[in-house]
């Protein structure tokens, strides 16, 4: 593999996940009620509500300046004891709530002399209790898998270290310090899902930046499976075979391999559009046990919605709210209104506080909506496809239009599953058509980053559609679910890396000097203090210090920083002239980035003042000479990171402890 941090993009994805097993077990050993019998509906419902107030409630920490992480611990902790102690308790009256604090007082009382535990567990079998479903258990096997090939297909990637790259790292930065809507884009839902996974984990903004692709693929996969479990009511085979279809298959869709791996807010925003599109058209899968519940829930969504992704808010979800309400009941007409409604609040809040601040700040509102409608970093690419891309659409809408004349022949029976269909199928092919009319505002290279996401669903679609004609008309097959399970994984796995091959033969890996830097400054942050130490290096990478250490470039390492250092050893036992001349101090430890690019002509147009490295080096062997202690702290193929030591003892973590 061409990854040198690999074990830190490992590290965050496992702390999350043992995040989630901890918060999984302790709602189903804390929580009284019954488990869900349908695992996979439950967690897609816990994560287009729970993420969704995720992304509200950073939006709303950061404009009160109280993002960090211990406030995000401490919101967790009350949310937890608020649950424990039940809702309808905190929100009773006075002298109820006395009344139930002496009850839980006795209760304590009585449990410690019994010896008995404080908290009550649920009681069921350990087994039972903890007991996970077979679908799921696929589902989250479908989800590794895509990210793994995202993984190794990382070795591709030329988008790190761009100047995109540069400035979503400047946004994802900016959030920690408290700024939103001080950014460019506005637009910085995605991010802030960033920093909550970059707190969580304890890794660093650049790792976070390079691996949230890889976990932003497993979260799409999740969807997937749930979105065709959801609307064909397959429990395993479709939502499988459908999901591998987006997790191995790059040449039958326009996708840019090189920034495959990137996180983009389309694909973000896309994992809350598709449970909208559940919920608008089955509604009692989001409010559960009250429909009281409706109301608030897709507000949440769509408002997560509205802060993630403008162009999927005012593209991709007006077509399906127009097409619904022909393919909805009576009974549930009530709730498209609800959402309906929910949809235009959220929408007018968001777009209403962005319009406020901008015109605040004496920007134009209407630009600040063009510009994040039409996209200057997403284009299309076709070389990877094995069909011209205008046949691919073609096809696309033939399998469409077969499918729906014969779903429609088929609503005589289950009318709410196949109107459930054709209206997805109808909603996807008015997003292709309006995509053709060259409308200047639809920007079709971000619709090509969504479609792959379509195209897969109607595939899975038409796949539903000949297994169940075959199994109702032909002949009953009853295969056990393992054994289908692994056939498919065989048969999807071979079918592509047969069909690929030659797709990756032709591309090229990326600089492993570029993945090389991101790892150096990994390995800096996680063995330095904050401030303690200053880095020398091209002023290219200026924005990676940001928020974490001193910078110099390399004419101010040659230039002023002489005099400093010269000045800082001659007073350095007086503290009074220090104390004074505060200008003159100089970190305990400087990193100095020394490059090799004879054989890397894209990184040294990329870098800049790398002519200085023989003067440079001159100045690190003075240094040596006056007593400094200087040892090589990183090296790596082409990039060699010296460390010149001022003051011993004071800037490692290791020596501190």
């Amino acid at each position: 593999m061409n990854i040198p941090y690999t074990d830190s993009i490992f590290i965050g994805l496992i702390r999350l996940f043992l995040w989630i097993l901890f918060l999984y077990v302790m709602k189903r050993l804390f929580f009284k009620g019954k488990g869900s019998k349908n695992q996979i509906n439950s967690m897609a419902g816990m994560w287009s509500f729970f993420a969704s107030i995720i992304v509200i409630g950073i939006f709303l920490l950061v404009q009160i300046n109280s993002y960090d992480l211990m406030t995000c611990l401490f919101i967790m902790v009350i949310f937890f004891g608020v649950r424990l102690v039940g809702i309808q308790n905190v929100l009773s009256d006075s002298a109820q709530f006395k009344r139930q604090r002496k009850m839980i007082l006795l209760d304590v009382i009585e449990k410690a002399e019994d010896k008995e535990p404080l908290i009550d567990m649920v009681e069921e079998k350990p087994t039972k209790r903890l007991s996970i479903n077979f679908g799921f258990i696929v589902m989250a096997i479908t989800g590794f898998i895509a990210m793994t090939v995202r993984f190794y297909l990382l070795k591709y990637d030329d988008y790190q270290l761009s100047e995109s790259w540069f400035n979503e790292l400047a946004v994802l930065k900016g959030i920690s310090q408290q700024k939103w809507l001080s950014n460019d884009t506005g637009v910085a839902g995605q991010y802030a899902l960033m920093t909550f996974y970059e707190k969580m984990t304890g890794i660093s903004p650049e790792i976070t930046l390079e691996s949230f692709g890889i976990l932003q693929a497993f979260v799409l996969s999740f969807i997937i499976f749930w979105f065709m479990n959801i609307m064909t009511g397959s429990k395993v085979t479709v939502p499988l075979m459908a999901t591998l279809s987006f997790a191995f298959f790059f040449n039958l869709v326009p996708i840019n391999l090189s920034q495959i791996t990137h996180g983009k807010e389309t694909l973000m925003a896309l994992t809350f559009v598709l449970p909208a599109i559940v919920y608008i058209k089955k509604p009692w899968l989001l409010y559960a046990r009250s429909s009281r519940n409706y109301r608030y829930k897709i507000f949440t969504i769509f408002t997560a919605i509205a802060l993630i992704d403008i162009y999927s808010l005012l593209v991709l979800i007006p077509p399906f709210l127009l097409v619904a309400p022909f393919f909805i009941s009576k009974n549930y007409m009530r709730f498209y209104w609800i959402a309906l409604k929910a949809y235009l609040l959220a929408t007018a809040i968001v777009l209403g506080i962005y319009a406020l601040y901008l015109n605040r700040e004496g920007a134009d509102f209407f630009q600040f909506i063009i510009s994040n409608l039409l996209s200057v970093t997403s284009s299309t690419y076709t070389s990877n496809m094995t069909l011209p891309y205008n046949e691919l659409i073609r096809i696309v809408q033939i399998v469409s239009l077969v499918a729906v004349l014969a779903m429609f022949l088929m609503m005589k029976s289950k009318k709410d599953k196949w109107a459930s269909l054709i209206a997805f199928v109808i909603y996807v092919n008015v997003l292709i058509g309006i995509s053709f009319l060259d409308y200047r505002y639809f920007d079709i290279d971000l619709f090509n980053e969504v479609l792959p996401v379509f195209i897969t669903i109607i595939l899975g679609i038409a796949i539903y559609l000949v297994m169940y004609s075959f199994v109702t008309k032909v002949k009953k097959v009853f295969m056990p679910e393992g054994i289908a399970v692994v056939l498919i994984f065989v048969l999807f796995a071979g079918g592509a890396l047969f069909s690929q091959k030659d797709l990756f033969a032709k591309e090229e890996p990326t600089s492993r000097l570029s993945k090389n830097v991101i790892a150096s400054y990994q390995e800096i942050s996680s063995s330095f203090l904050p401030y303690s130490y200053a880095v020398v290096n091209s002023v290219t990478f200026h924005p990676l210090s940001t928020d974490s250490h001193n910078f110099l470039t390399y004419r101010d390492f040659l230039g002023e920083y002489a005099v400093r250092d010269s000045v800082y050893f001659a007073n350095k036992e007086d503290k009074d002239f220090l104390r004074a001349n505060t200008q003159y101090i100089i970190p305990n430890s400087l990193l100095i980035f020394i490059y090799n690019v004879t054989e890397e002509d894209n990184f040294s147009r990329l870098a800049v003042y790398l002519d200085l490295t023989d003067e440079v080096m001159v100045r690190i062997e003075k240094l040596k000479s006056k007593g400094r202690t200087v040892r090589v702290f990183f090296q790596k193929g082409d990039l060699t990171v010296y460390e010149v030591v001022n003051n011993p003892g004071e800037a490692r973590i290791k020596e501190l402890l």
